[in-house]
């Protein structure tokens, strides 16, 4: 299916980040503070702040696992404030080698840790997932080798993915279940999940070995909607990898393909307040487009991750919003990718701090997605 279906790569009259903006300084001081209001009254809520007490247990500790390449743990997570309390289960690999300054891919699962890696002695979340089916998403041995550490969670642990959600989402630990209902939508999935970044953070902060000017955060689809949000809000994560994150993630909501996900189309209305709603049908009347959201990374490194048959997700759109998150990479000297045009499939665009590619294939995650990442980690390092 053609992706660019005679759109141009600039679209016109899309509203800059840069509004009143000059230099670094005022976007670090005053305008992204700004943009990340706006998100949160329009798109993501607040994210929690940091509960009274966050205590991190290692239940279960074992060595030389793929063959030597890491050491895995397990790990409870738990977290009390004002009297409540909630527990998450944590999947801990870190190389096996004894090396000092080890960087961390931080990001969570879709449906159970066990679901990740190929090991057969974790305990499955439900009777309806098996070890290891989602094992070639994560490459956990191929990470190991290249040296990172990986840290995962499943989002369910900390918002479960439905509408009724949020009684037994983090939430709960800073309100009544009188306000944790399907009406209350400032209390998003997002925010949710990107608080469990921040969190997985923390847990890899634990480890001395650890470098922590090297962590990332990784997210997929909805979790890479969460990722950016997730280091919009938490400066300390060194950059961010989006992959197929799509509508409210890192596709411009203007100008979109025509079998490409819309607000209007978009069905999980806990992701996300109700306020984005009203401009199901004037999109053009959005005060920001999602270029607001990628730029919030800067001046870190981003890489925007594409799939070329992935027309929900709208490639095209991910693209023209990185190009257009060039702008503000220049406030701080880094020419972004600049001027560059739609890619061919499986040819990054590795610019200046910033990159984008379009991997062949559908939506998710594979090996070849993985050689990117750390071929832009490497050169952003």
């Amino acid at each position: 299916m053609n992706l660019i279906a005679g759109r141009s790569e600039t679209i016109q009259n899309l509203p800059s980040p840069l509004e009143g903006c000059k230099n670094a300084a005022d976007w670090i001081c005053r305008r992204r503070k700004e943009i990340i209001r706006e998100y949160e009254e329009i798109m993501f809520g607040k994210v929690p702040p940091r509960p009274e007490s966050v205590r991190f247990e290692i239940t279960r500790e074992k060595k030389s696992v793929f063959d030597g390449l890491g050491l895995r743990r397990e790990v409870t997570i738990h977290l009390e404030n004002n009297g409540c309390f909630h527990e998450a289960d944590a999947l801990w690999y870190l190389p096996e080698q004894p090396s000092a300054n080890i960087p961390v891919i931080v990001g969570l699962n879709f449906h159970g840790n066990a679901t990740v890696t190929n090991e057969t002695d974790l305990p499955l979340d439900s009777m309806d997932i098996t070890h290891g089916q989602e094992a070639d998403r994560w490459q956990i041995p191929m990470l190991l080798k290249a040296g990172f550490s990986v840290i995962t969670a499943p989002r369910n642990s900390f918002f479960p993915d439905h509408e009724n959600g949020r009684p037994n989402s983090i939430f709960a630990l800073y309100h009544p279940e009188s306000e944790l209902t399907q009406e209350h939508r400032e209390y998003t999935a997002i925010s949710a999940w990107a608080f469990a970044y921040s969190l997985l953070l923390e847990l890899a902060l634990t480890e001395d070995r650890v470098d922590p000017r090297r962590i990332w955060a990784h997210g997929h689809s909805r979790l890479g909607k969460t990722a950016l949000w997730a280091g919009a809000n938490d400066l300390r994560f060194a950059g961010i990898v989006s992959n197929d994150s799509g509508c409210c993630g890192a596709s411009l909501f203007r100008e979109k393909h025509p079998d490409a996900e819309t607000i209007a189309k978009f069905a999980f209305h806990w992701w996300v307040r109700d306020k984005l709603d009203s401009y199901a049908s004037c999109v053009d009347a959005l005060p920001l487009d999602q270029h607001f959201l990628t730029a919030l990374t800067a001046p870190r490194p981003l890489l925007i991750a594409s799939a070329s048959e992935d027309v929900w997700a709208d490639a095209f759109n991910e693209f023209r919003c990185a190009r257009a998150t060039s702008a503000v990479y220049k406030l701080f000297g880094a020419d972004g990718i600049g001027d560059a045009h739609f890619p061919p499939v499986n040819e990054p665009l590795y610019g200046d701090r910033l990159g984008y590619y379009q991997r062949q294939g559908p939506h998710g995650v594979t090996k070849e997605d993985w050689e990117f990442v750390l071929e832009f980690i490497r050169r952003n390092s």
